[in-house]
Formats: C-alpha cells, sequence, structure tokens
C-alpha cells in the first residue's frame, strides 16, 4: 500500500515550474503555528506549520482537498488522515488529525524537491561513535537561533556513548556541566554550554539498544 501511494504520489507531481515556495490557504477560524523561520530535515530544507482549529477533522479533510486541487495523493492512517502533492520543484504534504474533542492539528510540511537529491551526503557537523544509525537530522532556524538535533542509535553502554560525545563536543568549544544524581542507571540526561552555544544530550537504553538525542543550539 505505502509503495502504491508513493508512486500515486509521484504521477501526481505537478508539471510547472514554480521559483518560489507553495503556500496553502488556512481553514476559517484556524491558528497558525510555525515550525521555525526555516528547517531541514535529514539534510533536505522544509517549511512546517501546525494549524490548529476547532473544526471537525471530516471538514479539515475537505477544505485541503479543494485547496490542492484535483491532481493529489490521498492516504488513511492510523491516527488520521494524510494529502500529498507535487508543485513543481517541492513536494506538500497534509497531515491531519484530532488531538482533543474539540480541537484538529493540521501538519503543513513543504520540502524542496531539488535539494534532497545532495542531502545524502550531507556532514552531520561532529563525530559519532562507531556503528551509529542516524534516525533523524532536524535544523531549524527561529529568530537567529540555530538548532540542530540529530537521533541516532547503536548497541554501545550508555556511559561509552556520554563520554564519546562529551569529548565530540569539548573539540567543538562546548563544556559539560556537571551532571545531576542519576535515577536510573539506563538514562542519561547532560547539559553543555560554550560561547554563544549550548547543546542537551539524552540517551536511554532499552534492550541492549542505546537511543541517543543530542541538539545543539547556537545563538547569534
Amino acid at each position: 500500500m505505502k509503495t502504491i501511494w508513493l508512486l500515486s504520489a509521484a504521477l501526481l507531481w505537478a508539471a510547472s515550474s514554480q521559483a518560489d515556495w507553495p503556500t496553502l490557504p488556512l481553514p476559517p477560524d484556524s491558528r497558525l503555528e510555525s515550525v521555525g523561520d526555516q528547517v531541514r530535515l535529514n539534510g533536505i530544507p522544509m517549511r512546517m506549520q501546525r494549524v490548529l482549529s476547532t473544526r471537525k477533522p471530516a471538514d479539515i479533510i475537505a477544505f485541503y482537498r479543494q485547496a490542492l486541487g484535483a491532481r493529489h495523493a490521498e492516504e488513511k492512517l492510523p491516527d488520521g488522515f494524510l494529502l500529498a502533492q507535487g508543485r513543481g520543484d517541492y513536494f506538500v504534504t497534509v497531515r491531519i488529525k484530532r488531538v482533543a474533542p474539540s480541537l484538529t492539528e493540521t501538519l503543513v510540511s513543504i520540502s524542496d524537491a531539488r535539494a534532497a537529491q545532495h542531502a545524502a551526503d550531507r556532514p552531520l557537523g561532529l563525530q559519532l561513535p562507531a556503528r551509529s544509525q542516524v534516525v533523524s537530522d532536524m535544523e531549524s532556524t527561529d529568530d537567529g537561533r540555530l538548532s540542530r538535533q540529530l537521533v541516532f542509535l547503536n548497541r554501545h553502554s550508555i556511559d561509552s556513548n556520554v563520554d564519546f560525545i562529551t569529548t565530540a563536543l569539548r573539540a567543538l568549544g562546548y563544556r559539560a556541566q556537571p551532571e545531576g544524581p542519576r535515577t536510573r542507571t539506563s538514562e542519561r540526561v547532560l547539559m553543555f554550554d560554550g560561547h554563544k552555544r549550548e547543546a542537551r544530550l539524552v540517551a536511554i537504553q532499552k534492550e541492549g539498544v542505546s537511543n541517543l538525542v543530542l541538539t545543539r543550539v547556537w545563538m547569534p
């Protein structure tokens, strides 16, 4: 089903070329929240918006169906509904779900498809422990603050991962702050600071796999 949907989405790619980022209208009586001025997910430039509405999901789905026009793809999700469309050099996805009895959330993501071909070999900015698998690499810029969050997995111990990342961050000018008392041996949270920069490392081990989230922030 997923393969069929992706093929359908590719076939529905709009033929016209578009120099500017495409936009979608907002449903009536909705509230818009920007998810960063500029976002990169796994190296791909994106623009993301969170739209909240008191209207039912069915009403919001109908609104975006009309906004996208006839040439778009759809898929029913376990917790919501997804619409997608290619517009020139961009790919638009609209994910709609109910988050409360009287609240519907819509996540609108617009990605630059031209940049996707260059994203795979993009450097991470620091060395990770050997045999680490990067699950997600997300960058955002908001009011001049640049943040980058790496989510990665490996089978090294929590302490080994913490030591490795601490050394890597120290080489980049970060200083580790005193660590608070550990309540569990399978979890560690560390904070780092530096000149106009800060970082946070969260490390959790489950079933022999270490799950790590490293967030770095640079201030103007």
